[in-house]
């Protein structure tokens, strides 16, 4: 039987995930929704920003049979408190090629939503992160957008970390507006969603991103989304190759 790479990934990540029987979430975990972090998925690079394709694919299979719905941001919002039963969402920083190879057709098997954040100045270019990784392309962008893949901002120029710590208020606010009017012209629209870029903001740095049209507002702070959650503060679960099936299933319930 010929079978092809995409086919054998997730036979891989079906049979990992059968290994790892989805346990009863909790009543107390099943009012919250877990929001999911992920960056590059790549057999290349192991570093805490890459996770592989195998390890995803296995991810993605336990959710699907866990009962989970992936869900955009908005929607968890929605739903959170005593209706969420089992929401999740799935999220992407930085923007890399790699979605499109391992992450969207697994999202299209399942019926998964999804969204990215994206470094503006690094569209259909190349991130230098332990070796160079090539991005995805405005054009790339509207084909995911068109299949309940949300595009958001990670930042246009300001994803250097030192450069990002010492901006000023106006920076700031000239970097997230110089996305949006991007973002306009290449998608149709501007971004209402945007992820901190190494977790790095204040409460002035919100009320800048909301002035800029932001709603929805990720970081990289650990836990869920419940009835006290802040959407100008929403937080998220860091997920990486660190977690095998056992340990991603206990992360997502808090345990």
């Amino acid at each position: 039987m010929n079978v092809s790479r995409r086919q054998f990934l997730i036979i891989g990540g079906a049979a990992l995930a059968a290994m790892a029987v989805p346990l009863p979430v909790s009543a107390r975990k099943d009012t919250v929704v877990p929001v999911l972090m992920y960056h590059d998925v790549s057999n290349h690079f192991h570093d805490p920003f890459t996770i592989s394709p195998a390890l995803f694919a296995a991810h993605m299979e336990w959710l699907h049979a866990a009962g989970y719905r992936a869900v955009t941001v908005g929607e968890a919002l929605a739903g959170r408190g005593a209706t969420a039963g089992k929401m999740v969402v799935i999220t992407f920083d930085d923007g890399y090629a790699s979605f499109l190879d391992y992450v969207h057709p697994l999202l299209l098997q399942y019926g998964f939503s999804a969204a990215i954040s994206v470094i503006g100045s690094h569209v259909g270019t190349w991130l230098e992160r332990d070796g160079r990784r090539p991005m995805l392309s405005w054009d790339e962008y509207r084909y995911l957008a068109a299949r309940r893949v949300e595009v958001g901002c990670h930042a246009y120029h300001l994803h250097a970390i030192e450069r990002l710590r010492h901006a000023s208020a106006d920076e700031l606010a000239e970097d997230l507006e110089l996305f949006q009017k991007t973002m306009a012209r290449e998608m149709g629209r501007r971004a209402t969603l945007l992820a901190w870029p190494y977790g790095i903001y204040t409460s002035e740095r919100v009320q800048i991103a909301r002035q800029a049209g932001f709603v929805h507002i990720l970081t990289s702070n650990e836990g869920y989304v419940d009835d006290g959650t802040d959407p100008g503060a929403i937080p998220r679960l860091n997920i990486d190759n660190r977690l095998d099936l056992v340990s991603f299933s206990n992360y997502l319930r808090g345990e």
